[in-house]
């Protein structure tokens, strides 16, 4: 990023999304940057930024991933609101806005994060204006983000018929969005759920099926099915191995009832 003179040229200059925030500043600025930072590492799980808490510090992903999350769900697991990759930056509306940080943010793996404490934060924005105008645009992106995910919560939530959205559809919205949560499955007194965490199928129980064969067996119901999300629901046990994607998961079931099928034929 060039030096710019005046508002509206910072405002024009380019904004890449997902680029690392301190390869789209100037390099002296993010030479000030570096050397008035502390390095911390963070193993997986470990909490980066506390909710509630005072701004203490602006800070930049070195490496790892880290989640930014909401409320903790009924089974102690936080709800993930959005995901930050290597470079992302984070922790500046507490400072900028003067405020209590808004959320908890964890690392999702092992992380290696820049801490800038906050007096340095502000001496860091008086010798870059312009980098203010950077951060608003990154904040816009996430608000844009966050509306649009609320939006398709919002829309999973309501009661679907498997004759209007086919189940496999509902489940790829899930994954892609990373939802947690259980559908609870109705079709002429028959019933069940699957559930999932982070978009991933972990459980699955009809009756006295579980696993994947009350997975086939939901599958299976046929399009008078009913399903709907309950995102405060969450069973405890795990009996689906999440190392296979969700969609992968469902086109084996839905192969496996095929031959089944075809078998009784």
């Amino acid at each position: 990023m060039k030096a710019h003179a005046g508002i509206g040229d910072w405002i024009s200059a380019s904004y890449e999304k997902g680029v690392p925030f301190l390869q789209q500043i100037p390099r002296e600025s993010a030479d000030f940057f570096l050397l008035n930072s502390q390095i911390c590492e963070y193993d997986a799980g470990d909490v980066i930024i506390t909710a509630e808490m005072d701004g203490e510090s602006f800070c930049v992903l070195q490496s790892g991933r880290a989640q930014i999350c909401g409320r903790i769900l009924p089974d102690g697991h936080y709800n993930v609101l959005a995901w930050l990759e290597t470079g992302a930056c984070f922790g500046e509306m507490s400072i900028l806005c003067n405020e209590k940080t808004s959320n908890t943010v964890a690392a999702a793996e092992d992380c290696t994060v820049l801490h800038m404490p906050r007096e340095n934060f502000v001496k860091f924005l008086e010798k870059n204006p312009s980098t203010m105008v950077f951060l608003y645009k990154v904040a816009a992106d996430r608000l844009r983000a966050k509306n649009q995910a609320f939006d398709e919560f919002e829309s999973l939530a309501v009661l679907a018929s498997a004759k209007v959205l086919p189940f496999i559809d509902f489940a790829q919205t899930l994954e892609k969005s990373r939802i947690t949560g259980t559908v609870m499955f109705e079709n002429n007194g028959q019933s069940g759920f699957i559930a999932f965490r982070d978009g991933s199928i972990c459980c699955a129980k009809s009756g006295r099926l579980t696993g994947p064969d009350a997975l086939e067996h939901l599958l299976s119901l046929g399009d008078e099915t009913l399903f709907k999300l309950d995102p405060h629901l969450m069973p405890e046990t795990v009996n689906i191995n999440q190392q296979s994607d969700t969609t992968s998961l469902i086109l084996d079931a839905l192969r496996n009832i095929d031959e089944k099928q075809s078998q009784k034929k």
